[in-house]
């Protein structure tokens, strides 16, 4: 007899209501994902988008200006098209900051520098998904 094996499909995404979307480039220094989620800065030498890093103050790094809506994938150092949120309102308890790969330092000051760019993140609770597995 086989394993049972649970599941747990989200029906929800980072979006929350009509978010603002924006063309722009990723820089990746090499094979890796950033997820659904992840907060960007945008790069003050190269102008491109790489991930944002809590405190950091290399190159504006510790700005938040976007956010990933859907993964991003790449198989080696590469520049990639995104068309990240860079306003409206998303979900809080969804944010990642791609160094801890969860939401465990997305703090006050974090959602503070977010809001700063036009993005307000919200706390909800997601109704349709069971509590009990």
């Amino acid at each position: 007899m086989p394993n049972i094996e649970i599941t747990t499909n989200t029906t929800n995404g980072i979006r929350i209501w009509e978010p603002v979307h924006a063309d722009d480039v990723v820089n990746f220094a090499g094979a890796g994902t950033l997820l659904a989620g992840t907060i960007l800065a945008r790069d003050s030498i190269s102008l491109r988008l790489v991930p944002f890093v809590k405190g950091g103050t290399t190159n504006a790094n510790g700005v938040p200006v976007a956010v990933l809506e859907h993964d991003l994938t790449a198989a080696g150092a590469a520049v990639l098209s995104v068309r990240p949120i860079v306003g409206g309102q998303i979900r809080s308890v969804q944010l990642i900051i791609n160094a801890d790969g969860d939401d465990s330092n997305v703090d006050a000051a974090v959602l503070d520098q977010l809001r700063d760019y036009g993005i307000i993140a919200l706390f909800t609770a997601q109704l349709s998904e069971f509590d009990n597995q």
